[in-house]
């Protein structure tokens, strides 16, 4: 499947939702976004940062400089654009402690999605070009 959103088309293509959520609500979050109709798919990596109180109240020290850094989960979305306000809502409803560093979520639009599976497969002899 190759997808592109088409240039100045609003509500039309895919999104990339990223969120950043405290570690301990990995479960809820999840559990809330497995419950959607659609359920998406999404990636998850352990990132470290700081916020607009860099990073008071941090989890993670690094020694040479006495950094303290908060520690988060970065999770990762690609979604149809008339879904995007039904996962933000999701997410932070399922992330919200009510305390500072409780995270972000952005959108971004995406230009291009290719699966590997699909667009890496190699090409038999006479069957032409992709």
């Amino acid at each position: 499947m190759s997808t592109e959103a088409r240039a100045g088309a609003i509500d039309d293509g895919l999104r990339l939702v990223t969120a950043l959520i405290h570690p301990h609500l990995e479960g809820r979050v999840v559990k809330a976004l497995q419950e959607l109709p659609e359920f998406p798919g999404f990636s998850l990596a352990e990132v470290r940062g700081q916020g607009r109180g860099r990073g008071a109240g941090g989890t993670y020290v690094a020694t040479e400089y006495d950094l303290v850094y908060q520690r988060h989960l970065r999770l990762e979305i690609v979604c149809r654009a008339d879904a995007v306000d039904t996962i933000t809502e999701v997410i932070a409803r399922a992330g919200w402690t009510g305390r500072r560093g409780d995270g972000v979520v952005f959108v971004t639009a995406v230009e291009r999605l290719m699966r590997i599976r699909e667009a890496g497969a190699p090409v038999r002899e006479g069957e032409g070009g992709r």
